[in-house]
């Protein structure tokens, strides 16, 4: 009988998923399926998440591949906000998450979101590089084991504010344009002493020279003396 293929596959000990296979678990299922059994030493539902030691290295040369989220089991450090870890260190940032049951609205954890600092401690700069780290609500567990979720936080792409704004002028001026060349404006009163004849008249006589301009006044004058 042909053996099957093992559903998780190791390498250099950390273990990796099939291809096209990705490890999402949401905050409860981290908590209740792995991190609570873990710290039982109950069997756990898949083999995906190794302990290691995230505080002793930088978060980008952690094992697995950094441009997904990777999961660590580790050791506690309780309430200890800062952490130095390689070149920087870990900063806790705002307070502490409850995570709820979805079934029983009861708090089986608590999640802490971390910093990554590069530089001496209490002087470094801030990266993008974010850390979750999961700890258990309840002191009966065996073992005080903690989960950590790392990952590059990606940027934001800056909004092109010159080509916007340069394409609203083009088409604010367009919009006057049209506006401007649809609307003919307040009809122009007639001067009292002129008329249709006349400027038809000293239209087609200007066209024909300069001399004929004087004829056609001349012209125009003597009709109206008389």
């Amino acid at each position: 009988m042909e053996k099957q293929p093992s559903s998780y596959v190791r390498n250099g000990g950390m273990v990796k998923l099939p291809i096209g296979f990705r490890f999402h678990p949401t905050d409860e299922e981290l908590v209740v399926h792995y991190l609570k059994r873990k710290a039982f030493s109950c069997p756990l539902p898949a083999s995906v998440i190794p302990e290691f030691e995230v505080f002793q290295t930088n978060p980008w040369d952690l094992p697995g591949d950094s441009k997904e989220r990777r999961y660590f089991f580790g050791k506690g450090f309780g309430k200890k906000l800062r952490r130095v870890s390689g070149c920087g260190y870990w900063k806790a940032t705002g307070k502490d998450v409850q995570i709820v049951a979805s079934g029983s609205n009861r708090a089986v954890g608590m999640k802490r979101i971390l910093f990554f600092y590069e530089g001496k401690l209490g002087r470094g700069t801030r990266t993008q590089w974010v850390m979750h780290e999961y700890r258990l609500n309840s002191t009966q567990a065996m073992e005080d084991w903690v989960v950590y979720r790392v990952f590059q936080k990606r940027k934001r792409p800056k909004k092109q504010e010159g080509v916007v704004s340069s394409q609203l002028s083009q088409r604010s001026i367009i919009d006057l344009v049209v506006e401007d060349s649809s609307d003919p404006g307040p009809p122009q009163p007639d001067s009292p002493s002129s008329s249709p004849t006349d400027f038809s008249v000293m239209g087609l006589d200007q066209e024909q020279g300069g001399s004929s301009g004087y004829t056609c006044f001349s012209s125009y004058s003597y009709m109206r003396k008389h």
